[in-house]
């Protein structure tokens, strides 16, 4: 089993997306590598929405490419996976270097892509509903910051929680994405209730995301 990235499209996009059909291209890769290049070979999250947003690539399809560029060492991640570089060699090469080791990073690539789930418990995730209650029901990335780390909140649990609170549309992000905010009716929800709230869309997950279908191609038009 090659080794696969850990999954970014929260901290990449800023959401789960789910899409039926994608060209799994290295082409397309190249798209995303492009970008990176010009942001002097590393992306935060913040710089991925603005730049591969435009470029027309689904988060599930960004997320595809990280895993094959990954196993290929050909990027890395920061330690906060907020972060994702090219590797010096693929920063460095030129249009047909790049694409031939975006080529071989594919080939070697399994033909199906693991489908990525949240892994937290419902009682964990009661409890950053908790504190955001405590917060008066709004978490803001400086708060996060003083707030999460005391209680053992890591960024990948975070993130988790984070996924399935919004995708469940217990919680909603700010507009600028610099603020989680509960619902009205979480908000003000008995805490008793949270955890099997929580265990509910986690059970249903993968009947409400299904596995896309990724066609691995190479040399089709972008």
């Amino acid at each position: 089993m090659r080794p696969r990235a850990p999954a970014l499209l929260l901290a990449l996009l800023g959401s789960v997306v789910a899409a039926p059909a994608l060209a799994f291209t290295p082409e397309r890769a190249g798209l995303m590598v492009d970008a990176m290049r010009a942001l002097d070979c590393s992306m935060n999250g913040e710089q991925a929405e603005a730049s591969l947003a435009p470029l027309g690539l689904e988060g599930i399809e960004v997320q595809a490419f990280v895993d094959t560029l990954f196993g290929a060492g050909l990027v890395s991640l920061s330690e906060d996976m907020t972060v994702l570089s090219l590797v010096p060699m693929l920063c460095a090469a030129g249009p047909e270097e790049s694409m031939a080791m975006i080529v071989e990073a594919f080939e070697a690539q399994e033909s199906s892509i693991e489908r990525w789930r949240p892994d937290f418990t419902p009682e964990r995730g009661a409890e950053l509903i908790a504190t955001l209650r405590g917060l008066d029901c709004v978490l803001t990335e400086e708060r996060a910051q003083e707030v999460l780390p005391p209680l053992g909140f890591t960024p990948v649990e975070t993130r988790d929680i984070v996924a399935v609170l919004v995708d469940g549309t217990l919680a909603e992000v700010a507009e600028d994405g610099t603020a989680l905010r509960l619902t009205e009716s979480v908000c003000s929800a008995d805490p008793s209730m949270d955890a099997p709230a929580l265990q509910a869309l986690l059970a249903s997950w993968d009947e409400r995301h299904p596995a896309p279908e990724i066609v691995i191609e190479q040399g089709a038009d972008q």
